[in-house]
C-alpha cells in the first residue's frame, strides 16, 4: 500500500504542475509599458480598419457628458462623459467579434494581407479608458478587464440587434446609450431607432473609449481633452504619410464636439489615384507590381495636396527559395512599395520608413533616401523600430525577413520606379528631373551604414542591366545607357564653356548627356567600368573639332572652346584648328604657315608700337586663361 503511495505520489505532483496565463489585467499592464501612449494608437486602429477594407475612418473627441439616471448598471455612471470615438465604415465579422475578445492573440496572424496582426495593437487603446466599447454589424458590446461593471467573472456584455428585449434596452434605456445614438446620426444618415429595428444591422463600427478620469487597477494615466489634443496633434504632423500606403482607406477625418455640441473639423485627409499614368508590370520579370500616382489632400486650415509616384513591387514565387519560405512561416509579404513626392524637391533626411502607416519619426527610421519605403516589416514588440541582425538578434527571423526583403526585393523595386518614371518622362507625364531627383545621393546617407550599402546595391543592380537612363542634352526626354552616352566633363567649368560644348557636341550629333552632381558621383561610385565610359575631355573635344570643323560656331562659343582645349597645354594637337583668334573678330588657323600668325604684346613691345599690325594681334580682351596659354604656345614655338 505505502509503495502505491509512493508511486502516486510524484504523478499528483507532476499533474499540478505548469506555467499558467498571466491574468489580464497583469496583461494589459505590460502591454501599455511597452507599447507607448500617443499617435500610435490613432494608427493602430486605422490599420484595423484597413484590415476590414473599410474607405473611411472618423476620429471623434467628444466633450460632451451624459445623464446618469437610466443606466444598465450604476457602475457605468462613471464612463459617461468626455470620450474619443473611432468610426469606420466597414462592419465586423464574427472573426471580429472573437477577434477582439482574445488580448494578446491575433485571428490576423495568418493573413498577410491584413497588416494589424499584432494582438497588442488594439489593446494599446487601455491607455485612454478602461472601458471600450464598440457598436458595430448586430451587436453592440462593451469590455470591461477589470470585471468592475457587470459583475465579478464577467468581462463584458453584448446586445444584440436581433434579440427582442436587446432592441428594447436598446431604444429605452436612453441615458446609456444616449452617446451611440448621436454619433450614429452624425457619421451615418439612418437614425438610431432605424439601425436598430428595421436594420438591425449597423454597417460601419463605431468604438467608443470614455476617457480615463481616475486611476485604475489597468493605469493611472488619467485622460484629459488637453492629451486628447496632442493625441490628435501628433497623427497631424504625419497626416500627409499616412494614407500613403494603405490598401483600402482614402479618408481620415478627425472632429472636435465641445461641451455645447458645436461639431468641427479639426483636419480631414484624403487619398485619390488619377487614371493617368497608370504602368503595368513587364511580363518576364522576376517581381509583380505596378507604378501609378497618388494624390493626399491635407484640409485644415489651410488645403495641402502632394502628389506622389508610387511604386508597389512583389517578389513571385519561386524566385528566392530561403524568401518563400520565411514568407509562408511568418504570413508576411515579400512585398516593397517606394513613394516619391512630386513637384517640389523634398529634405531627404525626413524621408522615413513606414509599416502601413509611417513608423515614428526618430532617427533609426530615417533612410536620407529620396523616397519613401514601406514594407510588411518585422517590429519590435512595441511597434516603434525594424528589427536588424545585429548581434543579439542575429537568429531572429524577423530580423532576418527585414535584411532578405531589403536585399533581395529592395533593389528590384528602386530599379523600378527609376524605370517607370524615364516612361512618364518619355509621355511628358513627368518632369525629367524628377527622374534624377529619384536617384539617391550617396553624400546624403554615407553616415547611415545599412542604407548607404543598399543604394550601392541599388546602383549595381542598375548599372550590370546597361539600360536607358540617361537623359540626352539634344533631346530631355530622349534616354540612353551609359556606356553609349558621352559624359560633361569633370572639374570646375565655367558655364559659359560648358554651354559651348554642349551646342558644339550637340550640333555634330555627339551623345552628350546632361545630369546632376548626385547621379555623377553615383556612377563614379559604382559603375563597373568607369574607365571605358566616354567623357568629355579637351583631348576628345578637339577630336570632334578636327572632324567636323569650327564654320558653325559663332565667334563667342569659338572663344570658350578655345579656353577648354587649351587647357591639356597639348598645343601640337591645335593644328589645323581654325581657332587662333584675332584683334579685328576674325580667326587663324594653327600652323607654321607665315599667313596664319599671329602677333602677342607685352610690356616691353606693347602694339602701339607697331599701329599698322593692329589686326595682326591677338585680342587683348581675352580671359586670362587663354591669354597665358596663348603666351606660353608663342614662347614654345620661338624656341623651335
Amino acid at each position: 500500500h505505502n509503495f502505491l503511495n509512493f508511486l502516486q505520489e510524484p504523478i499528483l505532483a507532476w499533474t499540478s504542475f505548469g506555467p499558467t496565463a498571466p491574468p489580464i489585467i497583469d496583461y494589459l499592464k505590460d502591454i501599455l509599458r511597452r507599447y507607448p501612449d500617443g499617435g500610435q494608437i490613432l494608427k493602430e486602429l486605422i490599420q484595423n480598419a484597413d484590415d476590414a477594407r473599410a474607405t473611411e475612418v472618423v476620429f471623434i473627441h467628444d466633450e460632451r457628458s451624459y445623464g446618469t439616471e437610466s443606466l444598465w448598471t450604476e457602475e457605468l455612471e462613471t464612463y459617461q462623459g468626455p470620450a474619443l470615438y473611432a468610426y469606420n465604415n466597414a462592419a465586423f465579422t464574427d472573426e471580429d467579434w472573437k477577434g477582439i475578445q482574445m488580448a494578446g492573440r491575433s485571428v490576423k496572424r495568418d493573413d498577410p494581407n491584413r497588416v494589424g496582426r499584432f494582438g497588442i495593437g488594439f489593446n494599446s487603446v487601455y491607455h485612454i479608458t478602461d472601458v471600450p466599447s464598440i457598436f458595430s454589424s448586430e451587436h453592440l458590446g462593451m469590455m470591461d478587464p477589470q470585471e468592475k461593471v457587470f459583475g465579478e467573472r464577467n468581462g463584458g456584455f453584448r446586445w444584440s440587434l436581433d434579440d427582442a428585449e436587446h432592441q428594447e434596452v436598446l431604444l429605452n434605456m436612453s441615458d446609456q446609450f444616449q452617446p451611440f445614438r448621436d454619433i450614429v446620426s452624425l457619421v451615418c444618415e439612418h437614425g438610431w431607432s432605424k439601425v436598430v429595428m428595421e436594420d438591425q444591422h449597423f454597417s460601419g463600427t463605431i468604438f467608443r473609449f470614455p476617457l480615463r478620469n481616475e486611476a485604475s487597477e489597468i493605469s493611472d494615466n488619467l485622460y484629459d481633452s488637453d492629451k486628447v489634443v496632442e493625441l490628435f496633434d501628433s497623427f497631424i504632423a504625419d497626416a500627409d504619410l499616412s494614407l500613403l500606403f494603405l490598401k483600402n482607406v482614402t479618408s481620415v477625418s478627425l472632429l472636435h464636439i465641445s461641451e455645447d455640441g458645436a461639431v468641427n473639423t479639426r483636419l480631414e485627409v484624403q487619398s485619390s489615384v488619377p487614371t493617368d499614368g497608370v504602368l503595368e508590370p513587364e511580363e518576364e520579370s522576376v517581381t509583380e507590381g505596378l507604378t501609378r500616382f497618388k494624390v493626399i489632400t491635407v484640409s485644415s486650415e489651410d488645403q495641402k495636396e502632394t502628389k506622389w509616384l508610387l511604386t508597389t513591387c512583389t517578389m513571385k514565387e519561386g524566385v528566392a527559395e530561403d524568401l518563400d519560405l520565411l514568407t509562408k512561416k511568418l504570413s508576411f509579404l515579400p512585398q516593397v512599395d517606394l513613394a516619391f513626392p512630386c513637384g517640389e524637391k523634398r529634405d531627404c533626411s525626413q524621408s522615413r520608413l513606414s509599416c502601413f502607416l509611417p513608423l515614428p519619426n526618430n532617427e533609426s527610421n530615417k533612410t536620407g533616401l529620396p523616397v519613401y519605403v514601406n514594407a510588411c516589416f518585422g517590429l519590435t514588440d512595441n511597434r516603434r523600430h525594424i528589427k536588424w541582425q545585429e548581434e543579439d538578434q542575429r537568429h531572429d527571423e524577423h530580423a532576418l525577413w527585414n535584411e532578405m526583403l531589403m536585399k533581395k526585393v529592395f533593389p528590384q523595386a528602386y530599379i523600378k520606379i527609376i524605370q517607370d518614371a524615364i516612361k512618364l518622362a518619355q509621355k511628358s507625364i513627368l518632369p525629367v528631373s524628377s527622374v534624377y531627383n529619384l536617384w539617391p545621393d550617396l553624400t546624403q546617407i554615407q553616415h547611415k551604414d545599412k542604407w548607404h550599402a543598399l543604394t550601392l546595391d541599388v546602383f549595381h543592380h542598375l548599372f550590370r542591366q546597361n539600360v536607358a537612363i540617361l537623359s540626352l542634352a539634344k533631346d530631355e526626354r530622349q534616354f540612353i545607357s551609359p556606356s553609349e552616352a558621352v559624359f560633361p566633363c569633370n572639374g570646375p567649368t565655367s558655364t559659359n564653356i560648358l554651354s559651348a560644348i554642349k551646342r558644339a557636341l550637340v550640333s555634330c550629333g555627339e551623345n552628350l548627356v546632361t545630369l546632376p552632381a548626385s547621379v555623377a558621383n553615383a556612377i563614379n561610385e559604382a559603375y563597373p567600368n568607369p574607365t571605358t565610359l566616354k567623357h568629355v575631355t579637351p583631348a576628345f573635344l578637339r577630336d570632334i573639332l578636327h572632324r567636323t570643323g569650327v564654320d558653325n560656331i559663332t565667334k563667342d562659343d569659338k572663344l570658350s572652346l578655345l579656353e577648354y582645349i587649351l587647357g591639356d597645354k597639348q598645343y601640337k594637337e591645335l593644328e589645323g584648328l581654325h581657332l587662333l583668334p584675332l584683334s579685328d573678330g576674325s580667326f587663324r588657323s594653327f600652323t607654321y604657315r607665315e599667313e596664319d600668325t599671329a602677333l602677342i604684346d607685352s610690356h616691353e613691345f606693347p602694339r602701339v608700337l607697331l599701329p599698322f599690325c593692329k589686326p595682326f594681334f591677338i585680342p587683348h580682351d581675352l580671359t586670362p586663361a587663354c591669354g597665358a596659354h596663348l603666351k606660353e604656345l608663342a614662347r614654345r614655338s620661338k624656341s623651335k
